[in-house]
């Protein structure tokens, strides 16, 4: 008796393949760091300032750093240590 699969689908319904859904995850985390990016290239063309000064730099990666690890839950501190992404 055939049973029928529970693959993922994707937003056509089409069947996804394993590797179809981490290609998804890491495009959708690509895409709300370009965003996330994007908003701070304008808010920083829009407020007049030349160039960051490099404690303003170093802040907005931090930032960055944790909105990617909030984002994808498989990231962690030790993996980030160790050089292992």
């Amino acid at each position: 008796m055939a049973t029928r699969g529970t693959a993922a689908r994707s937003a056509s319904g089409a069947s996804m393949s394993q590797y179809d859904v981490e290609v998804e995850k890491r495009l959708k985390v690509l895409e709300a760091e370009n965003a996330w990016l994007k908003q701070k290239l304008e808010e920083h063309v829009s407020t007049g300032r030349t160039a960051p000064s490099p404690s303003a730099d170093l802040s907005e990666k931090v930032e960055l750093l944790i909105t990617v690890l909030k984002m994808n839950p498989g990231l962690n501190i030790e993996k980030l240590s160790k050089g292992k992404l």
